[in-house]
């Protein structure tokens, strides 16, 4: 015990040690800078050559640069044993929190040994050759299910296990999305995590494999929602990407082609809760039974996250996001969802609507212009009336 707790104190006092003589050695430093710069001239004839004094700047200040540089090094080499390398994107074990197959709901065989195969398809990569195996057993095993037993039984297993793993692909694809996109704090860890990429604690990753992994998850997070929705659990899954709201923020900032991904992902999604909104309308509330929330709550919250990105999203891209007859087909779900709100949920979404729309010139989808008009003339109509 006494061991394992010096351990960690001589690593600190090192590492104290090297910053203390880092100050050191750049205050000499910046002090023979200063005298250079500043230092006093006698007379026009012994005056150092406005060239050379200005070459010994330059000299002086790199070799400043330098002092630091080495001297974070140091540091990073001293405490590294102290920090845990990062986990790789294409690790072959899943994160413990999304790790469903050691949960409490998960307490059967076929759940286990289900979830079991869906994690596999999450984390291996799609270049790997066993990944299509995996994958292809994945839906024999979720459509043989639905086969032998179409009412409850193993139509329930499939809920649970695709219920857990759909949670877990969406919050290992808002991290993938989030590790694309660089905010002024990933400048600083930048520097950081090159330094332990120098001293090889750490592997580097490029950009174009993080933005692969996070398409590669929207289409699966797409995929076992269309699982989802055949066992009779699509209200569940519209839920959870509502809810998604981080996703859906750091997604306006994503690389063009994840944004289509995203977007095709939301499509699906909006379509399912726009059902469960007319179901709920249609029969009271009867069809939100087994949901976190109602069925309006589901459209405002599925319209606060991802409607943003539907204004946004296709910039830069050479494709179409959507072919025609889908943008049509979406316009009108999205109008549906708008008039089913109440007044003032109508107001919220219109204007967050009509902010993102009018900031992106290149895209002119989706045009709520029509709904936006018609809510303005009925809540016109109100104040006229309230008047008379």
């Amino acid at each position: 015990m006494r061991s394992v707790k010096s351990r960690p104190t001589a690593v600190v006092a090192a590492a104290a040690t090297a910053i203390s003589a880092a100050g050191d050695l750049i205050i000499t430093a910046s002090t023979g800078l200063v005298n250079v710069i500043n230092s006093p001239r006698s007379n026009s004839k012994s005056t150092m050559p406005l060239l050379l004094r200005s070459a010994n700047c330059r000299i002086l200040l790199r070799f400043l640069l330098f002092s630091i540089s080495l001297i974070l090094r140091i540091v990073l080499l001293i405490v590294s044993p102290l920090l845990p390398p990062p986990p790789s994107s294409s690790s072959f074990s899943c994160n413990p929190s999304c790790s469903a197959i050691s949960s409490s709901s998960s307490s059967s065989t076929p759940v286990r040994a289900l979830l079991h195969v869906l994690s596999l398809v999450s984390v291996l990569p799609v270049s790997s050759r066993k990944y299509g195996l995996v994958r292809s057993l994945a839906d024999r095993l979720l459509d043989e299910n639905l086969l032998l037993s179409p009412v409850g039984g193993l139509r329930s297993v499939n809920r649970v296990a695709l219920s857990d793993a759909f949670a877990c692909t969406i919050r290992r694809l808002e991290a993938a999305v989030a590790s694309t996109t660089l905010g002024p704090a990933d400048l600083i860890s930048g520097v950081v995590w090159s330094s332990l990429r120098w001293i090889g604690a750490a592997e580097e990753e490029s950009g174009a494999g993080k933005a692969a992994l996070a398409e590669k998850l929207a289409a699966e997070v797409l995929w076992l929602a269309q699982k989802m929705a055949d066992c009779g659990s699509a209200g569940e899954a519209a839920v959870r990407w509502a809810a998604a709201s981080g996703l859906g923020r750091i997604a306006l900032s994503a690389d063009p082609r994840i944004q289509v991904a995203l977007v095709r992902v939301s499509v699906f999604m909006f379509k399912k809760a726009h059902r469960l909104q007319a179901e709920w309308c249609e029969e009271g509330g009867d069809a939100c039974d087994g949901l976190l929330v109602s069925a309006p709550q589901c459209s405002v919250s599925m319209l606060r996250t991802w409607l943003p990105l539907l204004c946004r999203a296709g910039s830069g891209v050479g494709i179409p996001v959507l072919e025609v007859v889908e943008r049509a087909d979406m316009l009108r779900v999205l109008e549906g969802m708008v008039e089913m709100l109440d007044r003032e949920q109508q107001e919220e979404i219109l204007a967050l609507w009509l902010h993102h729309f009018t900031l992106c010139p290149e895209s002119d989808w989706p045009n709520l212009e029509s709904c936006y008009a018609g809510w303005y003339a009925e809540s016109r109509k109100l104040v006229l009336q309230s008047s008379l």
